[in-house]
């Protein structure tokens, strides 16, 4: 059975979630110690922006999932269990697979969310702590969020954070919601502090439209790294240096610290220049207090997006919601044939005893290495009855399909 619990946007705003945002070498940690000290059969932990999420593959239900999580987290389960969710079942099932797809984001429809989840199982195959059970969930519910993208426009657009915030900056700077307002960033100069997945998009992304963007490297000198194209380069111990001169600063890090103090920079601010601050991470890159400051627009990651259905095309979330539900009767399926395949190797091998049993006296006045003969048969007749008891399944509604699997184990 799949059980979750965690926290989201939903519930819980930033600086709530911020305490329960984990860096990968912690979460790695944590599915370790919770697999073996509450030996459940496996575990992953989904972290974003906007979510934390543990789930658990167990036998039966336990009473303490969110208290496991504040105990790893070293926090008070009492004092945030109003924040928290938490799921079993299909329920949990169906939560996982919507979110793969988009649908649970604070930008609804947002594609980011499929490499989020797969990055999830990715990070429990590598500390051994996912199971079958687990990686089938994942997998199918990353198969049914792959259709829904191809086959499915949920929103007007293809959309992210980073799309979003664009659409925020472009308000901001021209009051223009078209996504063509070319001049909204032409020349306007642009910090991009991360160079991370969401650092390298905001950056890519401002330069395309126009923007003058640098970003920022940790030792950039010394090593390798990926930048975007048009993009200037500042070594992230170097970032304050000419901060007072951009427009737009964007940070993006898995920093667990302030990239923006507020005491070492707002002096860098105090002129009457306008500037526009964009955290795109969690837990918060830039001080909460430069919203003191009357020339700085600061936005983070609870400005962006409405998550929820509404202004959505209705057919597409409905088709949306029809291939997840196929997924979901696909992955029951795949459950409900596990219940007899011990069942199923019973019958072959009764079928495989009943054929050599009645053939045996006519192979013995033919042949002389009746035990070789004896192996063929067996297996062969093994095989058979295997295939055609498991492929029996794809013609039949599962419980015409449970009926014959019973009424063969009662003739045997």
């Amino acid at each position: 059975m799949l059980q979750m619990a965690g926290i989201d946007y939903e519930k819980a705003d930033l600086s709530i979630r911020s305490l329960f945002s984990f860096q990968n070498h912690v979460a790695t940690k944590t599915m370790v110690y919770i697999k073996e000290k509450y030996r459940v059969d496996g575990v992953v932990i989904l972290f974003t922006c906007n979510r934390t999420e543990v789930y658990i593959s167990v036998e039966d239900k336990i009473d303490n999932l969110f208290d496991i999580i504040c105990l790893a987290k070293n926090m008070n389960a009492e004092k945030y269990r109003n924040y928290a969710v938490e799921r079993f079942g299909m329920d949990a099932v169906n939560h996982l697979f919507e979110l793969a797809c988009g649908m649970k984001s604070k930008v609804f429809g947002e594609d980011q969310i499929i490499t989020q989840v797969k990055n999830a199982l990715l990070m429990a195959r590598e500390v051994k702590t996912t199971n079958s059970y687990l990686e089938r969930v994942f997998q199918t519910a990353l198969a049914a969020a792959k259709k829904v993208r191809t086959n499915v426009r949920l929103t007007p657009v293809n959309t992210s954070v980073v799309d979003e915030l664009l659409r925020v900056l472009r308000l901001t700077i021209k009051g223009s919601k078209d996504k063509k307002c070319e001049k909204c960033f032409k020349g306007k100069k642009c910090l991009v502090i991360g160079n991370g997945g969401i650092g390298r998009l905001a950056a890519a992304s401002m330069a395309e439209e126009g923007a003058n963007v640098t970003v920022t490297v940790r030792n950039y000198k010394t090593r390798q790294v990926e930048i975007p194209k048009g993009c200037k380069v500042v070594d992230y111990k170097d970032r304050y240096i000419d901060m007072g001169l951009y427009d737009i600063i964007i940070s993006a890090t898995t920093s667990p610290h302030y990239t923006i103090k507020y005491d070492e920079c707002r002096h860098i601010f105090a002129n009457e220049r306008r500037y526009i601050l964009a955290d795109l991470a969690v837990p918060r890159d830039i001080s909460e207090q430069f919203n003191e400051m009357e020339n700085i627009i600061l936005y983070n990651i609870d400005n962006l997006g409405q998550g929820s259905y509404s202004g959505q095309d209705d057919e597409a979330v409905k088709y949306a919601l029809e291939i997840i539900k196929d997924y979901e009767n696909k992955l029951n399926s795949e459950e409900n044939i596990k219940e007899y395949i011990t069942t199923i190797q019973n019958i072959s091998e009764f079928c495989s005893n009943l054929v050599f049993e009645r053939a045996k006296k006519e192979l013995k006045a033919q042949c002389t290495d009746i035990d070789e003969v004896e192996k063929i048969i067996r297996k062969a007749t093994q095989r058979t009855v295997s295939s055609m008891l498991f492929d029996l399944k794809k013609n039949l509604p599962f419980e015409y399909y449970s009926a014959c699997i019973d009424a063969i184990e009662d003739w045997k």
